[in-house]
């Protein structure tokens, strides 16, 4: 048993599995501009799932750390991720308020996201939930560190 499990590891790379974070992390509390296992904001909150999880340290911008508002911060970091229609296991959903984008969480299961809500803590909601509260919701995948065509459409839709 134990040597599978050191196979596992070794044939992913890491060891936490998306349910372990996401029980790692429920009821933390937020506060924002954090990236800890301790407190988070909604941005900490996906970089450290797609370190912990998938062990990758996503392209992270200085307007974060710097205090940028939301919408500046995802403006420069939107390049690196890919649009799909649908929700996918293991991406993000970013909500919006008119125009604007205000949030970021990850998809764990089809109608399950987690997320660090502003003034709370990190907690399971539903997409169909999340849907009736934003007036729109995309959905993205990390599509690289370096701009690319691996990102394909993964730039902000400035239209809508």
């Amino acid at each position: 048993m134990f040597l599978s499990f050191m196979i596992l590891i070794f044939s992913r790379g890491f060891a936490m599995f998306d349910n372990d974070f996401a029980m790692m992390m429920l009821g933390k509390p937020y506060r924002d501009r954090c990236c800890s296992t301790e407190a988070v904001d909604c941005w900490g909150l996906v970089v450290l799932y797609y370190r912990l999880v998938h062990g990758v340290n996503i392209h992270h911008s200085d307007e974060y750390c710097s205090g940028g508002n939301f919408r500046t911060c995802f403006e420069s970091e939107v390049v690196y991720w890919k649009k799909h229609q649908e929700p996918v296991l293991g991406g993000i959903f970013v909500s919006y308020h008119g125009n604007n984008p205000s949030h970021v969480g990850i998809v764990l299961e089809r109608d399950k996201i987690l997320h660090a809500r502003e003034k709370t803590a990190v907690r399971f909601d539903r997409i169909t939930t999340l849907k009736r509260l934003s007036t729109r919701v995309e959905f993205l995948t990390y599509a690289s560190n370096t701009y690319s065509n691996n990102a394909g459409n993964a730039e902000m839709d400035r239209g809508s």
